[in-house]
């Protein structure tokens, strides 16, 4: 009598260490902030031991950036949503309403990328990676300046980095509660103010790109 071959049960893949330990500091820092992540505390949520951690990320500072990438990836995903067709002026505009409407819906993320920075120096790689969003605002720079849109004079960098100076600064007042106590009711009018002011100081002479859009 042939005997029945016993089919046992496959053993389970198993989970993505890597994303689960991700998934672990994400949460910990959307409920306690950036400074109440510690190698513990996510060892114990994601169920591994802390040493673990540093076999799929090099520091808690490496962890935190990703989940800035993560941020970053959402503020992308915003402004690519900003249609190419318009003139340069009007994406400014739309992206700088974005990245206002970004940090509000966003909160925690907005924390991350902007204001709990790492304890140390981070390496220019770093850097370089997360301005990547920056670089988006100022490619529309470029062409407005290769279009004749914007004032010939213009520095790109300099204008990417003072509207983007500009817009964190609403932004991050209103994501303190500050704004609705100097402009309770009047944050659209803020926002669009500041878009203003950069509309105008932007605009070639004589052309009418000041206006609202």
């Amino acid at each position: 009598m042939l005997r029945q071959s016993v089919r046992r049960p496959s053993r389970r893949a198993p989970p993505d260490r890597a994303a689960a330990i991700l998934d672990a500091a994400r949460k910990i820092a959307f409920t306690d902030g950036a400074s109440g992540i510690s190698a513990r505390k996510i060892a114990a949520r994601a169920g591994c031991s802390a040493t673990t951690l540093y076999l799929y990320y090099r520091n808690l500072d490496d962890l935190l950036h990703h989940l800035r990438m993560e941020g970053h990836a959402l503020l992308a995903t915003a402004f690519g949503r900003v249609d190419a067709r318009r003139p340069a002026l009007a994406r400014v505009r739309a992206m700088g309403r974005a990245y206002y409407r970004f940090g509000l819906a966003n909160r925690s993320y907005y924390q991350l990328m902007f204001v709990a920075r790492a304890s140390v120096t981070p390496s220019r790689e770093l850097v370089q990676r997360e301005m990547y969003t920056l670089m988006l605002l100022r490619d529309v720079i470029q062409s407005g300046l290769d279009r004749g849109e914007f004032r010939r004079e213009v520095d790109p960098m300099v204008a990417t980095n003072a509207l983007w100076a500009e817009i964190h600064g609403v932004t991050a007042l209103a994501l303190s509660g500050m704004l609705v106590e100097t402009s309770a009711g009047h944050h659209e009018e803020v926002l669009e103010a500041v878009l203003d002011g950069a509309a105008r100081w932007l605009a070639a002479a004589g052309d009418s790109n000041g206006q609202r859009y």
